[in-house]
């Protein structure tokens, strides 16, 4: 991409982001002109402390002594009284209130008789606007009485929070008794929530309250009642499970996240956003879950490390766009049975039919009646057109309800039943026609309902229809690229766009112009712009691409592109580089599988096979295990069809994943199948990890062939380096040399020869050193160190643990963490410190549990662990003393143990070195 191309479309999303600056109204009252100088986009306004933050809202001359006893109040109780004064910031009044707000936990709102004062071309007032940004968070309204002259706007205001269950509202007659019951209402609050968020007693890991819910780019509208629902269903009728059904578009997800925003202070573990629009089948969301929840698993092992990561816990799950993967609902009830403090929200089309599911079905928006009216204050409260005029305001600054344009808008919004996402396409369209003449061209566009089968609910026809008019409204350059753009899973960067559509020489300002449309979205990701579709809107493209005839073209395509991007360079499987390789290849990996399962549906499996050599380390290193071996069964039930060579990596990969996943019997002969075909091409390194993994199960069942073999593979191996091998060549090959080594070792170790399995782990770990591979290393260093242990080299035995920590905490790696801290917990038992052995053993089980069971497990011999290890420190400490390095041990959390190791500092409860 050229840098001029770059300009524009960085020229295009600073216009979006400048925009939506412009939604908020001016304040209530007005600023002297120094005041008013814009601020550059990117500084923050701070609030005048870091602690608590209580927001008041209220007029400044009218209010100006209940806003001082309302200073006092949140003083006296030593929190920071956030509160608008005029001033001579270099900031506008609305930016300046607009981030106080964003910075603050807790709103106060005081109101007595003025409405506030409402700026050119707004049509609230900064009081009401106020109100309305502060949701989500505790509102403490309190109105003056008796207020005989108070402003119809704010009476009409103060009735509809009145109305609305989900604010505390309280009268009040003068100063002294406002600051006492702000005073109380205070104390109130912050009891309630230090009792929701208090530690509990049994705590497995010390987790964050705050969670990865999606961060809402806009306010919601007028859903405050279904929220409240909502929260009352789980706190006080006990509901576990709520499915928020409808049609799509119609605001499922927003209402969910928000509800789950509501909730999220009342669960000890927090909340957990999944979304599930890129899972293909019912049989993959296990695996997904995992892998958002931070397990690293996989086989046989998925659901049980599930049960056991939320069986302790407290904790709220989302599950998103779950109607694609209603086959799953098995797995919802199955894990809400064995863990009693686990709650589930989830979004879909259908409900689950599950028992104790409450559904929770999302209407529309309130839409005006027809002939409603021409006054814009009395149509803005139906929500619908609130929103429209929103969105409008989005992508217009100017804009603003009139007399003339608001029956247009309300007209809109009836036609369009009040869909969220209906309303908020046609609003983007404000910026290319007023609300007139988009009325008349949207009576075209939806004269007739035929974008939808029959059987599909009216309103999700109507929302095919309004897509269908939206796609009309685009150029053939900008409708073929938003056709292209539905092969995209997940996001995707500029350089793939460029690679996959091929839309011709303005492909900036093409896709600029979608975003522009609202039918792309644009998501900040570092310094590389990223860009999704909605999923709704996402199938409605790759209907399009269908009737193009470039689906197999663009597929391809696709395929191809990701099949590239996921080779790593020499440079990127060594040390660093595979750190940022892996990166990379999460970012894209919804494309990964997509570009997989498209390789596997079509029959490519040559291709198939390809891509899995070349992102292994990815699926097995980030917790992707399981979803791969769905890919390496398929592939394995069509190998007969594959060359000789191809079929060898076939039946490697499906053994691997087997392997890995604990079934031993069938990975061993997929293992003597694929082997004599490699060694047949002559493939020495190919043939390598196949022989050393064969190796390694037949010496786990005492099997007189493993030495035999390793031996072999280990001659072979050592022939092959005489030779020049080329630079990625030589990579792989250390990385077999430190894994025969290792498993020669593990053998001779279980012998009792210390000094051979010694020399063989050194060798090992040079080789593995030498090739910067964590996956070789991680193995190496456990070895040696275990061997260091055998020969009574206590010392050196930690000192080799604590390294491989290390390297596991660079890497993110907490499974593999986990083994390390056991073997560190057998060297402090031997080193006469049982007390430090619990609290290490306490520490990993505790890592095992939030993060599953990893990888490390199936290429090392375990030191002693569990419930048999646990007891017999117990005897040897007593109650009392093995209690207390139990607790301190379970809440000693991951990332404190991972940042301890990657700083060098002795890991909490490790043995000196």
């Amino acid at each position: 991409m050229s840098t001029a191309a770059a300009r524009r479309l960085a020229q295009a999303r600073r216009r979006g982001a400048t925009l939506k600056k412009e939604e908020t109204p001016m304040l209530a009252t007005a600023a002297p002109p120094e005041f008013r100088r814009s601020a550059p986009e990117t500084d923050i306004i701070r609030t005048p402390d870091q602690r608590l933050r209580v927001f008041v809202s209220s007029t400044l001359q009218e209010m100006a002594a209940e806003r001082q006893a309302v200073r006092e109040a949140v003083t006296r109780l030593r929190l920071v009284p956030v509160m608008f004064e005029l001033g001579a910031r270099p900031h506008s009044p609305r930016q300046v209130y607009r981030s106080y707000l964003a910075q603050s936990q807790v709103f106060v709102g005081v109101y007595g008789q003025s409405y506030g004062w409402v700026a050119p071309g707004e049509e609230r007032s900064g009081l009401e606007d106020e109100y309305q940004l502060s949701a989500g968070m505790p509102q403490l309204i309190y109105v003056k009485s008796p207020a005989p002259d108070r402003a119809p706007r704010l009476a009409q205001m103060l009735a509809r929070i009145r109305d609305d269950g989900g604010v505390s509202y309280q009268l009040f007659t003068d100063a002294a008794e406002l600051q006492r019951l702000v005073e109380n209402d205070l104390a109130l609050l912050l009891s309630e929530r230090f009792e929701m968020t208090r530690p509990r007693d049994d705590a497995v890991a010390a987790e964050p309250l705050a969670s990865a819910l999606p961060a809402p780019a806009t306010p919601l509208i007028d859903r405050k009642r279904e929220t409240a629902a909502v929260q009352d269903l789980v706190t006080r009728q006990g509901a576990r499970l709520i499915t928020f059904s409808g049609p799509g578009g119609v605001g499922k997800s927003r209402l969910a996240v928000a509800a789950a925003g509501r909730l999220c202070a009342r669960f000890a573990d927090g909340v957990r956003f999944v979304d599930l629009a890129p899972v293909p089948s019912a049989d993959l969301v296990a695996a997904v879950l995992a892998a958002r929840l931070g397990l690293s698993t996989s086989g046989g092992r998925l659901r049980s490390d599930l049960v056991s990561y939320l069986e302790s816990r407290h904790i709220l799950l989302l599950l998103d766009n779950f109607e694609q993967v209603a086959d799953a609902a098995p797995l919802v009830a199955d894990l809400l049975a064995a863990a009693p403090g686990l709650v589930v929200l989830v979004t879909s089309r259908t409900v689950l039919r599950l028992r104790g599911e409450h559904e929770v079905s999302v209407a529309p928006l309130a839409v005006p009646p027809a002939g409603a009216g021409r006054d814009p204050a009395a149509l803005r409260s139906y929500a619908s057109v609130s929103l429209f005029a929103e969105r409008a305001r989005a992508a217009v600054p100017g804009f603003h309800l009139t007399s003339e344009n608001a029956p247009a808008v309300a007209e809109i919004c009836r036609r369009l039943d009040g869909l969220p996402l209906a309303i908020e396409l046609a609003a983007a369209k404000v910026r290319l026609l007023p609300p007139q003449a988009l009325l008349a061209r949207l009576d075209d566009g939806l004269g007739v309902l035929a974008g939808g089968p029959r059987d599909l609910p009216e309103r999700q026809r109507t929302l095919r229809s309004t897509l269908d008019w939206s796609f009309g409204q685009l150029s053939p350059a900008e409708r073929a690229l938003f056709a292209r753009l539905g092969v995209f899973a997940g996001t995707f960067g500029l350089p793939a766009v460029e690679a996959v559509c091929r839309p011709g020489a303005d492909i900036v300002d093409t896709l600029s112009s979608l975003v522009d449309s609202s039918l792309v979205r644009s998501e900040p990701h570092g310094d590389e712009p990223r860009f999704g579709l909605l999923e709704t809107v996402r199938k409605y493209a790759l209907e399009r691409l269908r009737d193009s005839g470039e689906w197999n073209e663009v597929q391809e395509r696709h395929a191809a592109y990701f099949l590239a991007l996921s080779e790593p360079a020499e440079s990127e499987l060594r040390g660093a580089g595979q750190l940022a390789w892996l990166d990379r290849l999460e970012t894209r990996h919804d494309n990964l599988a997509a570009a997989l399962s498209w390789l596997v549906d079509t029959g490519q499996l040559g291709s198939a096979v390809r891509l899995i050599w070349a992102t292994w380390r990815f699926w097995w290193l980030r917790g992707h295990a399981d979803e791969l071996g769905r890919y390496t069964e398929k592939i394995l039930a069509g190998s007969d069809r594959l060359p000789p060579y191809q079929r060898a990596q076939a039946l490697a990969q499906a053994g691997f994943s087997l392997f890995a996943g604990g079934r031993q019997a069938r990975a061993r002969s997929l293992f003597e199948q694929s082997l004599p075909l490699y060694r047949q091409a002559g493939d020495t390194l190919g043939a390598a990890p196949v022989a050393a993994a064969l190796g390694h199960l037949l010496a786990s069942r005492q099997d007189a062939r493993a030495s035999a073999l390793l031996e072999d593979t280990l001659a072979r191996l050592q022939k092959a380096g005489s030779g020049q091998l080329a630079g990625r060549q030589q990579v792989l090959r250390l990385l077999d040399l430190a894994l025969v080594n290792n498993f020669l070792g593990q053998i001779e170790l279980s012998e009792g020869d210390h000094d051979r399995a010694a020399q063989l782990f050194a060798d090992g770990r040079a080789a593995a050193g030498s090739a910067a591979d964590r996956f070789a290393i991680l193995v190496s260093l456990y070895d040696l160190a275990l061997t260091r242990e055998a020969q009574g080299d206590l010392p050196g035995a930690a000192g080799l643990l604590r390294e491989g920590l290390s390297v596991a905490a660079e890497a993110g790696d907490q499974p593999s963490a986990a083994y390390y801290l056991e073997a560190l917990a057998d060297v402090a038992g031997r080193q006469d410190d049982p007390e430090r052995a619990v609290g290490l053993l306490s520490a990993a089980d505790a890592l095992l549990r939030a993060k599953g069971s990893g990888w490390l497990h199936a290429y090392v011999p375990r030191a002693p662990h569990g419930h048999a290890a646990l007891a017999a420190l117990r005897s040897r400490v007593g109650d009392a003393a093995f209690e207390r390095a139990r607790a301190r041990g379970r809440v000693l959390d991951g990332m404190r143990v991972l940042t301890a190791a990657r700083r060098g500092h002795q890991v909490p409860g490790a043995p000196p070195g």
